[in-house]
C-alpha cells in the first residue's frame, strides 16, 4: 500500500509524524512525505519517497508573521492557523500536491494538523485521508475555527461541496500520541490514541563537573530564538535559574546566537539540540514553552513541568497539564523570574506534581503500540 505524509515545512510540525512514517515502514508499506522542497533531506532521513509542493515564499509571509508583533495569542491564531497555515501554505500547495495524487496514486493521505492542502486535495481525488493531530485533538478544535472559512474557499475553488461551518474539520479522523489526561472531553471526530516506541535513555553526560543537585531540563522549543520578541524569555529563564541548586541544560535551537543569551550560570549548560527522550527520562523537572513535543516527553517518563506558553496550542497543553496536577503554569506575557523561580522551587520540592505525572505515564504505556497506527490507516484505506 502507498500512504503519503503530507506536511508543513516546521521541524515541530513533521517530527510528530515521524512515529507513524517508521510504523507503516515497518508494516511493509511504500511511504511518501509531500512537503515544501527544502525538505528533502528529512523526507530521505526518514526513509520516505518525496514530492515537493509549492510555498508562498517569505516575501509573502514576512509581513503576515510581522503583524502579529504585540498581538493577543487569539490573534496570533488567526493569523498563523487562519492566514498563513490554511489561506496561503495551503493555496501554494495545492496543484503540485493534486499532481503527486494523480501521478503516484497512494491509497490513503495522512496529514499533519495544519497542513490543510491534503484535505481539499484528497477530496479531489476521491482518496481516503486522515490526519496526525500533532497537537491536543480536543485542543485543535478550537484553533480550526481559524482554517475554516480558508479551507471553505479553497474547496470552492476546486469545484468541491462548500463547508462554511468547518464540517469536514469537525468530523475528520485523528491519530494522536496525547493520553485522554491531558484532553478535554471528547469533541469532533473519531480519535485513536497509541504510544511511541521509546528507547531506555542512555546515561546523562556529566556536563557539570560532578556538580551536585536535581536535574533540570529547559526548553523553548525549536522556533522560539527565530522570533525577536520571544527572545528574552530565554533571559528571565536564565536569572530565574541563577541561584537554583541544580544541574540545568537548557537548549536553544538553530537560530539563537549563544551570546545573545548574556550571562550563563555556571551550573546551566547550553545545547542547541539534543534527543529529548535521552535526557527527559533523567530530569526532577522539565521547564519548557508547553509544545507538544515536550509535554508528551515529559508526560511518557513521568516527569513534572512548569510551563510558560506563548502561542499556538502551547496555552491549552499548560492549562490540560495544571488540570491534572502535573505542573505549574504560568502566564508568559508578564513572566518573570520570581514566580518562574518559585514555580520551579515548588515542583522539585512537593511530591505531587511527580505523582501525577507518573499516573498520566502509566495511562500513556498502557495505549496500543504505535504499531496499531499503520493497522488503522490500513483500514481506513480500504474503508
Amino acid at each position: 500500500m502507498r500512504i503519503l505524509f503530507t506536511s508543513l515545512r516546521n521541524s515541530s510540525h513533521f517530527l510528530p509524524l515521524i512515529p507513524f512514517i517508521e510504523a507503516c515502514r515497518r508494516r511493509g508499506h511504500e511511504v511518501g512525505v509531500a512537503a515544501p522542497a527544502d525538505f528533502a533531506t528529512r523526507a530521505a532521513d526518514a526513509g520516505a519517497a518525496f514530492f515537493p509542493f509549492g510555498h508562498p515564499g517569505e516575501a509573502r509571509l514576512g509581513p503576515i508573521w510581522k503583524t502579529m508583533h504585540g498581538a493577543s495569542p487569539a490573534e496570533v491564531n488567526r493569523i498563523s492557523v487562519g492566514e498563513i497555515f490554511a489561506g496561503a501554505c495551503a493555496g501554494s500547495a495545492i496543484p503540485a500536491l493534486l499532481e503527486t495524487l494523480d501521478v503516484w496514486r497512494p491509497s490513503v493521505v495522512v496529514r499533519e494538523s495544519q497542513e490543510y492542502a491534503a484535505l481539499v486535495a484528497a477530496a479531489k481525488r476521491e482518496i481516503p485521508q486522515v490526519r496526525v493531530a500533532i497537537s491536543a485533538p480536543s485542543g485543535e478544535v478550537s484553533l480550526y475555527r481559524n482554517a475554516v472559512p480558508y479551507v471553505d474557499a479553497h474547496l470552492r475553488a476546486a469545484g468541491l461541496p462548500p463547508d462554511p461551518t468547518g464540517t469536514r474539520l469537525a468530523q475528520e479522523t485523528a491519530l494522536t500520541l496525547f493520553p485522554a489526561a491531558l484532553e478535554l472531553p471528547a469533541t469532533g471526530g473519531t480519535v485513536h490514541r497509541y504510544r511511541a516506541l521509546r528507547g531506555e535513555a542512555a546515561p546523562l553526560p556529566d556536563w557539570w563537573g560532578g556538580r551536585p543537585g536535581p536535574f533540570v531540563y529547559v526548553t523553548m522549543g525549536t522556533v522560539v530564538g527565530g522570533f525577536e520578541m520571544l527572545r528574552s524569555a530565554y533571559r528571565t529563564v536564565l536569572d530565574a535559574l541563577a541561584d537554583l541548586p541544580a544541574r540545568v541544560l537548557l537548549t536553544i535551537g538553530g537560530d539563537l546566537a549563544i551570546e545573545a543569551l548574556g550571562e550563563v550560570p555556571a551550573h546551566v549548560h547550553v545545547e542547541r539540540f539534543v534527543p529529548q527522550d535521552q535526557v527527559i527520562p533523567h530530569a526532577a523537572a522539565v521547564v519548557c514553552h508547553g509544545g507538544s513535543g515536550t509535554m508528551l516527553g515529559a508526560a511518557a517518563a513521568g516527569v513534572p513541568l512548569v510551563v510558560t506558553p506563548m502561542f499556538a496550542d502551547q496555552p491549552f497543553n499548560a492549562e490540560r497539564a495544571f488540570a491534572a496536577g502535573s505542573a505549574l503554569a504560568l502566564p508568559t506575557r508578564e513572566l518573570a523570574a520570581p514566580p518562574l523561580r518559585q514555580a520551579l522551587a515548588r515542583v522539585l520540592a512537593e511530591p505531587s506534581f511527580r505523582t501525577a505525572a507518573q499516573r498520566i505515564a502509566g495511562e500513556i504505556a498502557a495505549l496500543p503500540s504505535i504499531d496499531e497506527a499503520a493497522v488503522t490507516i490500513e483500514r481506513l484505506a480500504r474503508n
